[in-house]
């Protein structure tokens, strides 16, 4: 498995996936029309785009006014910092060296813009930015070697509720030491007044963590197995023993993953596909237990599958599917949904190009408004799109 592999894993920003863009230096605009509903009030939107290849470098720009019940929304650009939304994806790597057949021997890379689903060692697992209708800046950066991984990310530049990062370091092969960690910044819950009496406000949440992995690697199979510990440092300590398996076989890469934790707090469960929902207010139920999860995985040129299941002390199972189908130039598909017991939320879409520089979608979800921590309500929402760009 080669290092490039290795960073792509780590920065990949695309959510489903889009038709492939030639390697040469192009740019392109375009401009998209959207309509539909969401929850009770209808739903307009307008969409410009500019996405440019320069030297290995992606960067797109993309600026959206939207319409709720024919209102438009200005909360979207009440501020000078919402500018940092125009980035919607940007990816850029630099190999630090090549081995005698020509393959990398280190990388670094970057990502912006709405990043994939985080993973963290075992402090985050599946963390999703997005559970809303807002456009969500996050960076991630990576620095891979053969014996030195580094990585850091947060979800949103503007409004973040994940910070994380990881470092890890292969001792002596076949051993290798980690250390991670995610926090929250601004995480919602009670705090001590001066009064003495407690009330709403906000403090830094985290899960921080060090372990050690054992490692088989075969040409086309890499098996892991380790131990951690994992401080919450509000909660206390949870143990955790993992193992993952990576296969290529019939030209996909199929992997599985489980861990079995014990502890106390979420242990170390915390930062889930639905934090951003649990965060205000069912997280702090988490008492301690026993808990653990597994997750399966395959990608191919055809498409990818992904299922994952975890068991949250205080929290009950959360589960989570996704899948993306490219079927070829002119057809694309992808969706997601996690579930727990109080809260679900999805997107799917479908995209369609009729012609060299015409295309529509239509996009359905189930979102969460999360702007009043007070008031946390879901809403369905239907948006068909047509757009058009140049070459």
């Amino acid at each position: 498995m080669r290092i490039s592999s290795a960073l792509i894993a780590i920065l990949v920003a695309s959510a489903w996936p889009a038709v492939a863009a030639a390697e040469r230096d192009a740019i392109t605009a375009g401009v998209a029309v959207g309509a539909g509903g969401q929850g009770t009030t209808t739903y307009g939107a307008l969409e410009l785009r500019l996405d440019a290849m320069w030297r290995g470098i992606r960067i797109g720009l993309g600026a959206r006014g939207v319409w709720d019940g024919g209102v438009f929304r200005r909360s979207d650009w009440s501020r000078a910092a919402d500018a940092v939304t125009l980035v919607r994806q940007l990816e850029a790597s630099l190999p630090l060296g090549e081995d005698a057949q020509g393959h990398a021997t280190g990388q670094v890379g970057i990502a912006a813009g709405a990043l994939a689903p985080s993973r963290v060692a075992r402090v985050t697992d599946g963390y999703r930015a997005t559970l809303d209708d807002r456009q969500r800046t996050g960076a991630r950066a990576a620095l891979v070697t053969p014996s030195l991984s580094v990585g850091l990310e947060i979800d949103d530049v503007i409004d973040p509720a994940l910070i994380g990062g990881e470092l890890g370091w292969q001792l002596a092969t076949p051993w290798g030491f980690h250390i991670a960690a995610a926090i929250d910044p601004s995480a919602p819950g009670s705090v001590a007044m001066t009064d003495g009496m407690r009330g709403a406000g906000t403090h830094v949440a985290s899960s921080i963590e060090a372990g050690v992995t054992r490692r088989w690697d075969a040409e086309q199979r890499r098996l892991q197995i380790g131990g951690s510990l994992i401080g919450e440092p509000r909660e206390g300590l949870s143990v955790v023993a993992f193992g993952s398996l990576a296969l290529d076989r019939g030209g996909a890469r199929w992997t599985a993953s489980a861990d079995l934790r014990g502890g106390n707090g979420t242990t170390g469960a915390m930062f889930g596909a639905l934090y951003r929902v649990e965060r205000l207010g069912p997280i702090e139920r988490a008492g301690g237990g026993v808990g653990g999860g597994l997750a399966l995985g395959v990608t191919a040129p055809a498409g990818s599958l992904s299922l994952g299941a975890r068991a949250r002390p205080g929290l009950g199972a959360l589960a989570t599917l996704g899948a993306t189908a490219p079927m070829g130039r002119w057809v694309q598909a992808g969706g997601w949904v996690a579930a727990s017991r109080g809260a679900s939320a999805g997107a799917a879409e479908l995209r369609v190009a009729w012609a060299r520089r015409l295309s529509s979608a239509l996009q359905v979800a189930r979102m969460y408004a999360t702007d009043d921590p007070m008031a946390i309500t879901p809403a369905w929402s239907v948006t068909a799109w047509f757009g058009a760009s140049t070459d």
